[in-house]
């Protein structure tokens, strides 16, 4: 019988000493999450923002940044389009996910804010970062501002440096801020010299790049294509068009 108590008292003490371990303060420094491509709810919600609700700590260490394409397919329409009110709610789920809360939301634009890269896609976005920013949410921001590139330095306490920048800006050929504009940067080299100047600055410090598109893809993005994509290339549009073009020497 001795030698049970004993054994009980070893594994409460184990417990305990478990216990004491787990109840010490947060060592995390920052918390950063990244969503991509969140622009569509299914069935009136938006299951990656439920997600990071339900199994996220959201306190002033966590950072919650939407990549871009935050609205499909063509941005946020014009407020008497019919569409304005369907889009306005997926910014409102995205934005939801620090209500109440001490984390704080970062919005980055992506090419589908651009509407897709059209020529009205400046307007679009503007559109866009105009809707977020009226909110008035003190933990909610939209970088970078007013269709410019960029680059946005955010430092997240004292040991990281998240650099932003506009990726469709860099690509987009219609109408965008350029060498007349107020921007900081109004040429590809004046933004690569300022992610540079920012990131030498904080050669100490993590530093991130946060933008919509991918630096490196060996996909679609990056001129990659599978044989699927030469002879049917309408399946990128609806999968079900499977009508076959001509090779050239056919």
């Amino acid at each position: 019988m001795a030698k049970k108590k004993i054994t009980w008292l070893y594994i409460f003490l184990l417990l305990g000493f478990h216990f004491s371990l787990t109840a010490q303060t947060d060592t995390i420094s920052q918390r950063i999450i990244l969503v991509g491509d969140a622009g569509e709810l299914t069935n009136g919600r938006h299951p990656v923002v439920e997600a990071i609700k339900q199994f996220i700590k959201l306190d002033k260490k966590t950072t919650v940044i939407f990549l871009g394409d935050n609205l499909y397919d063509s941005g946020l329409p014009d407020d008497q389009s019919a569409q304005y009110q369907a889009a306005k709610a997926v910014l409102d789920s995205q934005l939801s996910v620090v209500e109440g809360t001490q984390a704080q939301v970062i919005m980055i634009p992506g090419n589908h804010d651009w509407n897709n890269g059209a020529r009205d896609g400046y307007e679009t976005i503007i559109r866009e970062q105009v809707y977020v920013d009226l909110l008035n949410k003190p933990n909610v921001r939209f970088y970078p501002k007013d269709g410019c590139p960029g680059p946005v330095a955010v430092d997240l306490g004292n040991d990281v440096t998240v650099v932003i920048f506009d990726s469709q800006w860099w690509i987009h050929t219609y109408d965008k801020p350029g060498i007349e504009s107020d921007c900081d940067c109004k040429t590809n080299e004046e933004l690569l010299t300022q992610i540079e100047d920012i990131v030498t600055r904080n050669s100490k410090k993590l530093v991130l790049l946060a933008s919509h598109h991918p630096f490196k893809s060996y996909s679609v993005h990056g001129g990659n294509f599978q044989l699927k994509h030469h002879i049917f290339p309408f399946t990128d549009i609806n999968p079900n068009l499977w009508i076959r073009l001509r090779l050239q020497n056919e």
